[in-house]
């Protein structure tokens, strides 16, 4: 075994370069050694599949200080050799391991296009002792995800809601068989993950500011009830003659929660994450009320002298700002990007004159655009457009198909509208979104929501007209949006400083040039979910609020209401309100009034948030870490802003819960609710309850 010692830590590993011992105490977590140490994947003629793994490999394995470094010229797999020369190296500070890779293609005609490094397994358990409970994944998609034991998870019958046959207990070599993972930037939001368990904490990161397509992966072992490895996997796409050095991999083992790993990320992060200042309504925005007004199939729902009757509305569910979707005379998700104005909704004069008498109110209003998407039907699409859509290995445009049909079974599923991806690389396509933020802003609008391009699958492009960054097609998403998307911050605050620029999805590479989010999968798990231990997998998005608690984020509510535990969840973790008009049956809904109740709550909530916004829209969010308090079934989270700190708590289960809050260096000063201020701390917390204690810094 080769091994590197520091005060903090012990790794070793074997000749295949692979990690088998990891410990911060006398034992090792390191049930067994994980298959391998790399994978890597490379084309060669007409097979894009050729393999190679650490089996076999002869390394040499040179020292250094605080390193091992694993090296050979060649590789060997299955169909022989190949003129590929590949260095693993680990290197030990402290109690964090940062591994890295250089591969140098020197075979002519080979082209690597997956790099797997390190895999960190088999572990079964944090604890170095007698084995403890299997450990609880905590994963990026969207705003967060906790998967309770997940080996256990991706074992035996449990390993099938993640993609493993039902036909026996023998092998499947589908990847996704007994795994779980996602892709980045999109789905996945941040490049890490963790385990967490006995105390403990096992957070595995990626420092790739290039941000190549990475897949994130855990695997686990068919009827093999706890082994888990963590993995990523890189696009490389390393070209013959060139040298490739591979992005590091930051591993941390220690005692205490996942916070410590993620302090580490979002320090790393500032590194490459721009800034900018926000509009001051989009930082004070409490809601959104998102309306579509004409739709797909040509239903015209809400005229242009409608809107201000829409911030009527919206003012009574709490929300202060009206996104108007489908306002454009194709409707919904039709003819992208070829949109004009709506004659028959009104014309530009009262589209103009709705807005601004919603501004005059008080009010905010955004108006949508399409930034991913081409209709293959449009005459741009025709007669030039297809330049700018992005392909794949064989040539093939990205196609996503959007259906809006409503009543009609024949349009449900026999006119899927077809759309071709764009590249964000092309500058005619950069230029040309930049133009539609101008055309945008002459009716009037405080800001533009372009869809999709906030994350979505980070699909490689192999059309080699575009310029894709560094030549690699896993960098044209990533690297494009990144163009396209300072490109229209930046034009947008040139037309005016309080211009806001929205999409959705959250990732923490997009999400750095966007005023506000409309957030993807941010919502509640199942009632009673959090901590019950009654749920293998609900959404913790705690994981994206510490790290980047600057970012604004709606809550994604596809309904023409807000439900009490919407309210509740988004108060707890300051996301913004949503609730979205979408079809003709959920006009009636809103102008009967019929969700009276829900949407009575939800303003309640929002008074209660404006009343403390300093702390409850302004305050950072730091999740629970100043607070002790022994009931999970309520939850407690903290928002600071200078001396003054914020807790809101909130009872999502069916029963009363005990409440024992103690905030160590804070003295408390009021109590709130939806209700209206209460008198003391509460004791107990009713059904779906939420409260808010307010805290004074104590004085030394």
């Amino acid at each position: 075994m080769y091994r590197l010692e520091s005060q903090n830590m012990r790794i070793g590993f074997d000749a295949q370069a692979r990690l088998v011992m990891l410990s911060i105490a006398e034992g090792n977590i390191i049930s067994a050694a994980p298959e391998t140490s790399f994978r890597m994947i490379f084309k060669r003629g007409e097979n894009w599949e050729n393999t190679v793994v650490s089996a076999g490999q002869e390394f040499t394995v040179t020292a250094e200080k605080n390193a091992l470094l694993f090296h050979t010229d060649t590789l060997i797999h299955s169909g022989g050799t190949v003129d590929i020369g590949l260095t693993l190296t680990a290197r030990l500070d402290g109690d964090t391991v940062r591994f890295s890779a250089e591969i140098d293609n020197r075979e002519p005609d080979a082209w690597v296009t997956d790099f797997e490094y390190p895999y960190i397994g088999v572990v079964r358990t944090l604890s170095e002792g007698p084995r403890g409970k299997g450990p609880d994944l905590l994963f990026p998609i969207q705003s967060g995800m906790r998967v309770q034991d997940i080996g256990q998870f991706l074992s035996g019958h449990k390993s099938r809601k993640v993609g493993s046959s039902n036909f026996g207990s023998g092998p499947c070599r589908e990847i996704t068989n007994c795994s779980f993972g996602t892709t980045y930037p999109g789905y996945a939001s941040m490049q890490w993950m963790a385990l967490e368990g006995d105390g403990r904490s096992l957070f595995l990161q990626s420092h790739d500011a290039d941000h190549h397509v990475t897949d994130l992966r855990v695997l686990g072992a068919p009827g093999d009830d706890g082994d888990v490895t963590l993995v990523m996997d890189k696009l490389a796409f390393v070209r013959s003659g060139e040298v490739w050095q591979a992005p590091d991999a930051v591993l941390s083992l220690y005692e205490g929660t996942w916070h410590r790993g993620a302090d580490i990320y979002s320090q790393w992060a500032k590194t490459w994450r721009p800034t900018h200042e926000k509009p001051e309504w989009v930082k004070n925005m409490n809601g959104y009320y998102l309306v579509i007004m004409k739709q797909q199939f040509g239903v015209e729902m809400w005229p242009y002298n409608t809107i201000p009757k829409l911030y009527e509305l919206a003012k009574d569910t709490g929300c202060d700002t009206v996104g108007l979707f489908g306002w454009y005379d194709s409707g919904h998700d039709n003819q992208y990007p070829d949109l004009k104005v709506s004659e028959s909704l009104g014309g530009a004069r009262a589209l103009t004159d709705g807005i601004r008498e919603v501004q005059q109110a008080g009010g905010s209003v955004t108006l949508y655009y399409q930034g991913h998407l081409i209709d293959t039907t449009t005459d741009f699409y025709k007669n030039g457009g297809d330049r700018y859509v992005c392909r794949s290995k064989d040539g093939i445009p990205y196609l996503e198909w959007y259906n809006k049909a409503h009543n009609s079974s024949y349009l449900k599923y026999y006119t899927n509208k077809s759309f071709a991806t764009s590249c964000p690389c092309c500058p005619e396509w950069q230029e040309l979104m930049k133009e539609k933020a101008d055309w945008v802003q002459s009716f009037g609008p405080d800001g533009i929501l372009y869809d999709q391009i906030g994350g979505m699958p980070p699909r490689p492009c192999f059309d080699e007209r575009h310029p894709h960054p560094k030549g690699k097609p896993s960098l044209s998403m990533p690297g494009g949006r990144k163009l396209l998307m300072d490109g229209i911050q930046r034009r947008t605050k040139e037309l005016d400083s309080q211009f806001g620029f929205f999409s959705e999805h959250i990732t923490d590479v997009y999400s750095a040039y966007l005023d506000g989010v409309h957030g993807i999968s941010s919502y509640p798990s199942g009632e009673g979910d959090w901590g019950s231990g009654t749920e293998s997998i609900h959404n913790y998005p705690e994981l994206f609020r510490y790290c980047f608690p600057e970012t604004i984020i709606t809550i994604r509510n596809p309904r023409p209401y807000i439900e009490k535990r919407a309210v509740n969840y988004a108060c707890v973790y300051g996301f913004r309100f949503e609730m979205e008009i979408r079809y003709d049956a959920d006009c009636e809904d809103v102008l009967t009034r019929r969700y009276e109740r829900e949407n009575t709550y939800a303003k309640k909530a929002g008074d209660l948030r404006r009343r403390h916004w300093e702390l409850l829209g302004l305050g950072r969010f730091v999740d629970s870490l100043p607070l002790k308090q022994d009931n999970v079934a309520v939850l407690a989270k903290t928002f600071e802003s200078a001396d003054k700190l914020a807790v809101v708590m909130w009872n999502d289960t069916e029963l009363p819960q005990k409440v024992n809050l103690e905030v160590p260096g804070w003295s408390l000063e009021a109590v709130d609710s939806p209700e209206g201020p209460r008198e003391g701390p509460p004791r107990t917390m009713e059904p779906q309850q939420l409260i808010v204690q307010l805290f004074g810094r104590d004085k030394a």
